[in-house]
């Protein structure tokens, strides 16, 4: 491991903050998780089966993914693991499609585990739950328009309230930042649960407040 490398609280940061090598000991990880699942599946039920893999599996999966997962290139390998897991948990062929299975286990891929965390994160920040070195983190967006385009909530030009201003930046490289990243995932999953619980959203200028937070989990997961 290159000298550069600082570990700090089980996580793996890089000078370039990539957390490729993050990446390669999670896999690691990963990799004997799949084989003590590959072995307890035979002499374990389904239910048990589901906490080994949450305890050895998704408990490494999970941690700091908001961190080293926002980039889907450097994850597709720990995808492949979270796949290769779901496939053993239910006796399936080594090729088959994951996303029933996915489904039938109730179990979240990462890609969108980071982007539960994303939308939870930017959900504590706005109600100024997260430290105090993000207040002020995000700002919302005022509609530019003179007419009600959030009465009609199906319409493309449509702007959810609640919804956030999305940063600008100059370089690619701003729009893997945190901030970039967490506000689209907000306001994408605001514009479906506005059009989802149309009674709340137009009855109720706070209407997030009253809706359970189990349903930030992504709207399409499968």
């Amino acid at each position: 491991m290159a000298t550069s490398d600082v570990q700090y609280v089980g996580l793996t940061f890089d000078e370039h903050l990539t957390f490729n090598n993050h990446i390669k000991l999670l896999n690691a990880k990963l990799k004997r998780a799949n084989n003590l699942i590959a072995v307890s599946r035979h002499y374990v039920p389904k239910e048990l089966l589901l906490q080994i893999y949450y305890g050895q599996f998704y408990s490494h999966l999970s941690y700091g993914c908001q961190l080293w997962g926002q980039n889907e290139n450097r994850i597709n390998q720990t995808s492949v693991l979270q796949k290769k897991a779901v496939r053993l948990m239910t006796f399936s062929h080594y090729q088959a499609h994951t996303n029933p299975l996915f489904n039938t286990l109730k179990v979240l891929k990462l890609t969108d585990i980071v982007k539960l965390n994303n939308i939870l994160f930017t959900h504590n920040t706005i109600n100024n739950k997260s430290p105090k070195i993000f207040n002020n983190f995000f700002t919302f967006k005022q509609s530019t328009h003179q007419h009600l385009t959030t009465n009609n909530i199906n319409s493309a030009h449509s702007i959810p309230k609640g919804s956030l201003d999305i940063p600008t930046y100059n370089t690619t490289s701003g729009k893997t930042s945190i901030k970039y990243i967490c506000t689209i995932a907000w306001n994408n999953v605001l514009k479906e649960l506005s059009i989802k619980h149309p009674d709340k959203y137009h009855s109720n200028q706070n209407w997030l407040k009253d809706i359970k937070m189990s349903i930030y989990i992504p709207l399409k997961t499968f």
